[in-house]
């Protein structure tokens, strides 16, 4: 025995070894096939033969780091080496028209395992650089870099959950259920037994953790509940998958109730915080109809959590409960994953943010001016074409007026509203949207509006449609504190009232500083009975903002309440 550990050491510790780190890597290499296994053998069966890789791998990581040889697991792993080697071969022989695929991954894989090595290499084989001077420890950091990475970068494990309240957009004649789950997989929502799906071209979602149910409207309206319901996809193969669980939560469903009055509040360029708009937005606690969030909930989208960002806070704050209208901020067109924010927020099946929408006896219309200056401007790269995109929204309008006994004028319709990121009633003496500003306003004063709500200023303004067509709007010292303020907006011919609606400060004047963190901010409270819409600013802790005036004038000052006529 001993003559034969001594002949065979060499070879059997090199293929040992060798076979172990390969057969691994080309198992992974052909994940794409995991599913296959299962259908000629069982469900348990790719985790068996994983369990097995990854324990041969670890014992030659351990035998190598320690220098010590046995010849029986070395005998037992190059035997099982082989074996999984030509499983492996045999399976890649069966799509070898797919041979690219497992190719691509198992460069990719070597890659992962090269990195490895060289960590390996600058903390022990390099003695300036050892970190751990206790090979026990050092084995374990590796493998558990080893087998962690492989794991997170390959999806095997996934804790399936919903991890967010919903939100409930309000889009044309329906209302689209927007929320994550922990682990990619299929979502759908069932409402009184009958199922909706986030479907694409036929097929569900199953390789994303972001998931839009669109369901009728008069069908969630009738019901008082409904239920989200989710099953992990570990593996979407080319004929059969992996899954997991199916997974349910169930939300009630208050929606919109006009019969003694609406209740509805009104947010904006939140950019990132989230207690305080919470705050502010629970003025009404459980008699809230429905919110407005009129965009910038993040400053930019560069990773899945601002895209995320965007809708978490419309969950937390109606609960899932109630409707949201969004309309995208400039600075949601921000970010290399600014493209797929539609699947975040409500938008049009052409990925569209701009529509009207119908809740109970409210008519809407959102729009959307895009960016704020022109297609040309420097920080846009050459990628912006707001220009054709507003085109499109002024046929849009012209197609709603042409519309009008199905929409503004439709059959129950008594209270009209609309919604724009970027105000439309005041534009900049600048102002390279001014054309599309007047264009919109001219056909926004045909449909018998009692107000328009936006942000983007990061100022609390009432614009009374009793200032004049092109006054020049010059901000009094009262509200900028100086004795000359901003002269560069003039009024556009708005027949309607717009408001600013948040500002992250503690008061109205331009003298309170605009915080940059999650301490203070102010929103609009919106009260509507049959004849008149009461608007109030009220900040975090839900009290009202007192000494509101014109930005503009100061002898119009409006005290803690501002209230208009419905239309």
């Amino acid at each position: 025995m001993n003559f034969l550990k001594k002949q065979c050491k060499p070879w059997l510790f090199l293929a040992s070894n060798i076979f172990a780190v390969l057969n691994l890597l080309c198992y992974f290499g052909i994940r794409s096939m995991w599913s296959g296994i299962i259908r000629y053998t069982f469900h348990s069966m790719p985790y068996i033969l994983l369990f097995t890789m990854l324990t041969a791998c670890l014992c030659a990581t351990v035998m190598s780091l320690h220098k010590k040889f046995y010849l029986i697991p070395a005998i037992l792993f190059t035997l099982l080496g082989l074996l999984f080697f030509g499983l492996d071969a045999y399976i890649i022989s069966l799509t070898t028209e797919a041979s690219h695929y497992f190719i691509r991954e198992f460069l990719y894989n070597l890659l992962y395992v090269g990195i490895i090595a060289l960590l390996y290499c600058l903390m022990f084989v390099f003695p300036k650089f050892s970190v751990f001077r206790k090979k026990w420890l050092a084995s374990v950091v590796l493998v558990v870099l080893f087998v962690g990475g492989l794991l997170i970068r390959f999806d095997v494990i996934s804790f399936n959950r919903i991890n967010c309240t919903p939100a409930v957009f309000a889009v044309e004649d329906t209302y689209q259920i927007v929320f994550t789950t922990s682990g990619k997989g299929t979502a759908w929502v069932e409402i009184d037994g009958v199922e909706y799906n986030d479907t694409y071209a036929g097929y569900r979602v199953t390789e994303d953790r972001i998931h839009k149910v669109t369901v009728p409207m008069e069908v969630l309206d009738n019901a008082d509940s409904y239920t989200i319901y989710a099953k992990s996809m570990l593996l979407r193969g080319p004929y059969s998958s992996m899954q997991g669980r199916t997974i349910q939560k169930t939300f009630s469903w208050r929606g919109v109730h006009p019969e003694d009055g609406l209740n509805y509040y009104a947010i904006s360029d939140v950019h990132n915080v989230k207690k305080t708009p919470v705050g502010a937005a629970s003025y009404f606690g459980d008699d809230l109809d429905f919110l407005i969030n009129c965009g910038d909930q993040v400053s930019w989208i560069d990773r899945t959590s601002d895209l995320e960002e965007t809708f978490r806070m419309c969950g937390i704050i109606t609960k899932g409960e109630i409707p949201v209208v969004y309309a995208r901020g400039n600075h949601e067109t921000k970010g290399v994953l600014a493209d797929e924010f539609h699947r975040y927020v409500g938008a049009t099946e052409g990925g569209n943010f701009y529509f009207t929408f119908r809740l109970k006896n409210i008519w809407g219309i959102v729009l959307d001016i895009g960016e704020d200056h022109a297609d040309d401007f420097v920080e846009y790269y050459g990628a912006a074409k707001f220009d054709d995109y507003r085109d499109a929204q002024t046929v849009f309008l012209d197609e709603v007026l042409a519309n009008a006994d199905t929409e503004f004028n439709a059959p129950g319709v008594d209270y009209r509203i609309a919604v724009c990121h970027i105000p439309l009633t005041v534009k900049s003496t600048s102002d390279h949207a001014g054309k599309w500003k007047d264009a919109w306003v001219e056909r926004l004063n045909r449909m018998n509006l009692t107000i328009l709500y936006g942000g983007h200023q990061h100022q609390l303004w009432y614009i009374d449609p009793a200032f004049e067509d092109g006054s020049k709007m010059t901000q009094c010292e009262a509200y900028s504190g100086k004795a000359t303020g901003n002269g560069k907006r003039i009024m556009t011919a708005a027949t309607f009232p717009a408001i600013l609606v948040s500002r992250k400060s503690e008061g109205q004047q331009l003298t309170f500083k605009e915080y940059v963190f999650d301490t203070k901010f102010i929103g609009v409270a919106a009260s509507s009975d049959e004849k008149t819409t009461t608007l109030r600013y009220t900040n975090e802790k839900g009290e009202v903002v007192d000494n509101i005036i014109s930005p503009w004038f100061e002898d119009i000052q409006y005290g803690n309440q501002i209230v208009i006529e419905n239309k």
